[in-house]
């Protein structure tokens, strides 16, 4: 695997770390402001910045995950970590679309 990935992407670190503590956890915990917002009344520009930030970590998180899903000693959990990272992503996406036209009507 070329090693050549800038420094924001932990491709050494074990999956583990980068699975959960830097994906799973952080993810949901975004998911949950951005729901109490939009809950709560904020704004549509609040909600929507949050959004973006979401799907900027999504795509770093896609990205980390694939560079460290080698780090594993048995080769399904790197295979399950990249598909699942790659499912996650697909569903904000979707999600956050929906969300959007949802505010904009």
């Amino acid at each position: 695997m070329d090693r050549s990935f800038p420094r924001i992407i932990p491709e050494t670190a074990p999956l583990a770390r980068v699975f959960w503590l830097y994906g799973v956890i952080p993810s949901n915990v975004l998911w949950i402001v951005l729901l109490a917002m939009l809950w709560a009344g904020s704004s549509a520009a609040l909600i929507a910045a949050l959004g973006a930030v979401l799907l900027v970590y999504t795509g770093w998180i896609v990205v980390a995950v694939w560079a460290a899903a080698d780090n594993v000693q048995k080769e399904l959990y790197g295979v399950l970590a990249r598909w699942l990272t790659v499912a996650w992503a697909l569903n904000t996406v979707l999600f956050l679309g929906f969300l959007l036209v949802d505010l904009g009507a």
